[in-house]
């Protein structure tokens, strides 16, 4: 049995969440526990070895006293929160995983858009100048667009020479296949790694004056996040840095020797959307939002503000030293794009 605990006021969520990530790693683990004893084998066919019987039977204990811990542990958050026990199922992402065979299936069953040989063409909608450059995770996030614009490039000139920042927004739901942006995009990820979002992105660096040699941070949301790990992991530019915040980051590997941050919402589903992350080089931070929100809420750029707020406030030395490498030391300008229907 857990002994008695006592939760002030201002450490009553703490506590609580604490407790719900808790269960759900028991969980994990008696999973693993249970499989490792099926790839054993069941009793029935182990008379000739007693030891592996012996280990099959040590194994299935085990897995039910850490079952019993994790009842203990659901019955302590039962007590502070009654809703809490079966809420916190889906705010640990338990039934998301359950999505990748529904993405696999949208992959096979979505028609295709055919990656054009020219990139997407790519307009300028605004340009202003003076912009300081982002000191952290939490700048980044903020200049993603969430409007009709798709990408924000901001340029910075130094003595060092330039230096440029990209931030790329997530897939419209509510578009066609007209916008390279579109739902359909993330199926061409799954399906080819290649995408028409991916193209009109790169159009877009190259406008601004993005070559292969010069310095280049990334920070996208969503189907973003997919545009910038493709970008660092395709060698056609210098990347100094990728973030991603709701991005299913398992639809492509991550880039190798690139500092790549991920941010992800428990109760996001699109990041359960790709699965296991492929080379994970990088370092992925899952932060419950607040205010509290579940799928697609939980999925909405804006609401993973306050969560990018909640890694920096964690002041982790790893994240410090990489914003301190990026950072820009001048104003810098800014220029916003929007994808345009090619013919």
């Amino acid at each position: 049995m857990i002994p008695p605990i006592s939760v002030s006021a201002g450490t009553f969520r703490y506590t609580l969440e604490a407790l719900v990530v808790r269960s759900e790693d028991l969980r994990r683990t008696v999973a693993l526990l249970d499989e490792a004893a099926s790839e054993i084998g069941a009793p029935g066919r182990l008379q000739f070895d007693p030891e592996r019987v012996a280990l099959w039977h040590e194994l299935n204990r085990v897995a039910r006293d850490i079952a019993d811990v994790r009842d203990d542990i659901d019955g302590v958050i039962s007590t502070i929160d009654p809703g809490e026990a079966s809420r916190s199922r889906i705010a640990t992402g338990a039934p998301w995983p359950l999505l990748r065979p529904l993405s696999q299936w949208v992959v096979e069953h979505t028609p295709a858009q055919p990656v054009p040989p020219r990139f997407e063409p790519m307009m300028v909608t605004k340009r202003v100048a003076a912009v300081p450059a982002p000191r952290t995770l939490v700048d980044r996030s903020m200049r993603i667009p969430t409007g009709d614009d798709q990408v924000r490039i901001d340029r910075f000139d130094s003595d060092d020479g330039l230096r440029f920042e990209v931030y790329i927004a997530g897939t419209d739901f509510s578009a066609g296949p007209e916008n390279p942006w579109w739902a359909g995009s993330n199926a061409d990820f799954l399906r080819t790694g290649q995408a028409r979002s991916l193209s009109a992105t790169e159009t877009a660096l190259r406008e601004a004056g993005v070559t292969h040699e010069t310095p280049l941070v990334i920070t996208g949301h969503s189907q973003g996040g997919l545009i910038g790990v493709a970008l660092a992991s395709s060698g056609r530019f210098t990347v100094d840095a990728v973030f991603t915040i709701g991005t299913p980051v398992g639809v492509v590997a991550d880039p190798h020797g690139v500092p790549t941050v991920h941010v992800a919402h428990p109760e996001d589903p699109v990041p359960a959307l790709g699965g296991t992350v492929h080379n994970a080089n990088g370092t992925t931070w899952l932060v419950h939002p607040e205010p509290r929100v579940l799928g697609a809420d939980a999925h909405r750029a804006e609401n993973y503000r306050s969560s990018t707020a909640a890694v920096v406030q964690l002041g982790d030395p790893a994240l410090q030293s990489l914003e301190s490498r990026i950072h820009a030391t001048t104003v810098g300008t800014a220029t916003w794009f929007r994808a345009t229907t090619s013919g």
